[in-house]
């Protein structure tokens, strides 16, 4: 008998469809890249339904999978590549989620920026080695993302991706493989990381940030396939409680006799290659909430962010 497999053992690699859902021959750009924690995977699920039948007792009847699908959440440093104007190791993820990519190489403002869109979504093929010797290859994968970032604590995005079933079969990673380069995620506090907030150098315990997309499986006759069908992006914003003459935070969260709206920016890093600014041009407050932190008070908000009037827009990182 064979010996368990390892939980801890894993290589997760991703490579960019040309064609959906058609996982390229040639892996030579299969980019491998650091992953910080494994999270339990759903290497079968899907949609089911019973096979009903009346029988002369009582009894459970058979379950059929109608629309076999798996899904990974993959948790990966807030962090860039290492080198201004090269894209962070995860850019697979960032553009099956949705996102477009520019990469600047202007010599002395080298960046790289990933923004929401609604259409064109691309596509990757996942890659999942457990123990190293075990794959299972998710074709036509897509997603969604947040992103935690927590006064203290080590900033990450996390990755909701939906892809096509394959078996899994027995097969090691390629030989020679090895992860593309990914500089290491720094912690967020006052030596590493600025947020404005409504023109306001706000003291920020933590703002999570969750792109909200809607991800559908659709298995029809004649056709599977993952889309993005919706995004909504939203997020929680903890700050240190101003004073009112300093800034007046009830005029910013109040709705019931118009709304205001207003760009928050949160700036992580010092190190060119490492610096990673999220930058949101319309914001809206809600559901201001008191909350007590190391015995002083702060305040709870929810944040929209709101996208351009033509769609789209509603945040951008980048990666410098």
């Amino acid at each position: 008998m064979s010996d368990p497999m390892a939980w801890r053992i894993l290589t997760v690699a991703a490579i960019i469809e040309d064609e959906y859902g058609v996982t390229p021959e040639d892996l030579s750009t299969a980019v491998f890249f650091d992953v910080m924690t494994r999270e339990a995977a759903s290497p079968y699920q899907g949609d089911t339904a019973e096979v009903e039948r009346v029988k002369p007792g009582f009894g459970s009847n058979k379950q059929v999978n109608v629309a076999p699908y798996t899904t990974r959440q993959i948790r990966v440093p807030y962090a860039g590549s290492g080198t201004p104007g090269v894209p962070p190791s995860y850019r697979p993820l960032l553009l099956c989620s949705g996102h477009s990519e520019v990469i600047d190489t202007t010599e002395g403002a080298e960046m790289v920026t990933y923004e929401p869109v609604s259409s064109n979504f691309a596509s990757i093929s996942l890659l999942w080695w457990t123990d190293n010797d075990e794959l299972q290859v998710l074709p036509g994968v897509r997603g969604t993302v947040t992103r935690t970032a927590d006064a203290k604590g080590m900033p990450y995005f996390e990755f909701n991706l939906t892809g096509l079933y394959l078996r899994p079969y027995r097969e090691a990673p390629p030989a020679g493989s090895s992860r593309e380069p990914q500089a290491e995620e720094v912690p967020i506090n006052k030596q590493n990381s600025a947020f404005t907030f409504f023109g306001y150098e706000a003291r920020m315990q933590s703002w999570s940030f969750d792109m909200g997309g809607q991800v559908e499986h659709r298995n029809l006759v004649n056709y599977e396939g993952v889309h993005i069908q919706n995004r909504n992006a939203t997020g929680q914003v903890n700050i240190e409680a101003p004073r009112i003459q300093d800034f007046n935070i009830y005029e910013k969260v109040e709705s019931h006799n118009g709304t205001t709206e207003s760009p928050v920016t949160f700036t992580h890093g010092k190190t060119p290659g490492n610096i990673v600014k999220q930058q949101c041009a319309r914001v809206q407050l809600s559901n201001l909430q008191e909350t007590e932190v190391q015995g002083f008070k702060h305040f709870t908000m929810d944040t929209r962010l709101l996208s351009a009037e033509a769609g789209d827009g509603d945040y951008a990182y980048v990666f410098s």
